[in-house]
């Protein structure tokens, strides 16, 4: 590397502001390129005022927020095709949702926006145990009979829409990489797993069975409650031209189930598991973006 050469101080010389100046003249940096510095030189701080690298962040509760889960939402199993998505609210009917004022907010080319849910989510009931659901396994238990078992496939699904045309917020839409659910697949709805870049997704039961003898399969299946429990996701999004943002929100679709045709890998509907008893409870969670640079 380079280095710096300059000469001592002799008997006589002046020492003065002017002179000190000269004497650590070339020490002083003022075209920081590649070459001359790396990540290492920088502190953060340094760069606070002027939004350097992180140019946005905001957070909103959502959900109806009570910790002690005395009270909560409640989601109907879905039956009804194409089904509508619940946007998750506070109780009262009012959508919890991310308003980024009339102005909006912009995300330029050269920059990422990244999102961040949680919610405190409790499935209830199953009816996976009817046939006809996509839950629905039955095979032989070894004592010449068979018995219903569940896949454990049947899953409630988070995601995320936006609004980009204007601070009304009455235009969601479902984010970029991400789809509804709504789409025909073999007389089924769902998306393919391809376009869920938004989603995440929960178990909608659990089932359990012993076999006191240890002779043959389990008898059947005894529903376990699952309690409350926490679902979190994460999305990020490097737009290919500028677009703005006027609000975020999470909606919650189900009951879903893995499906496959050809190659491709879905979620669909599970109609008969969504009929009664299950459900869907839940309470509050958090929804928070960050806006920085690429670089």
């Amino acid at each position: 590397m380079s280095r710096i050469t300059d000469g001592p101080v002799h008997d006589g010389d002046v020492l003065d502001a002017a002179s000190l100046n000269d004497r650590f003249a070339s020490y002083t940096q003022t075209d920081l390129n590649q070459f001359n510095h790396r990540d290492a030189a920088h502190d953060l701080p340094q760069f606070d005022a002027g939004g350097w690298l992180l140019t946005h962040a905001q957070s909103v509760q959502i959900g109806l927020n009570d910790w002690k889960h005395t009270t909560y939402v409640t989601v109907p199993g879905m039956t009804t095709m194409p089904a509508a998505a619940h946007p998750v609210e506070d109780g009262a009917g009012n959508p919890t949702v991310m308003s980024f004022g009339a102005g909006g907010l912009t995300i330029a080319v050269g920059e990422v926006f990244r999102a961040y849910w949680n919610l405190s989510v409790a499935p209830i009931g199953a009816n996976w145990d009817t046939a006809g659901s996509l839950a629905y396994n039955l095979f032989q238990d070894g004592s010449l009979g068979s018995r219903p078992s569940s896949t454990w496939g049947g899953v409630w699904v988070t995601y995320l829409e936006w609004d980009v045309t204007d601070s009304s917020l009455t235009n969601w839409v479902p984010v970029f990489g991400q789809q509804d659910f709504t789409t025909v697949i073999g007389g089924k709805y769902g998306a393919p797993l391809a376009n869920t870049r938004a989603s995440a997704v929960f178990p909608a039961d659990l089932t359990y069975a012993n076999s006191p003898n240890g002779a043959y399969l389990p008898g059947t299946e005894i529903p376990s409650n699952f309690y409350f429990r926490g679902v979190s996701g994460a999305y990020f999004h490097a737009p290919a031209s500028p677009i703005t943002l006027y609000g975020l929100r999470v909606v919650i679709k189900g009951i879903m189930h893995p499906y496959s045709v050809g190659s491709t890998n879905y979620l669909v509907h599970d109609t008969v598991f969504s009929g009664y008893p299950s459900a869907l409870w839940y309470n509050g969670g958090n929804l928070a973006v960050l806006k920085h640079l690429v670089q």
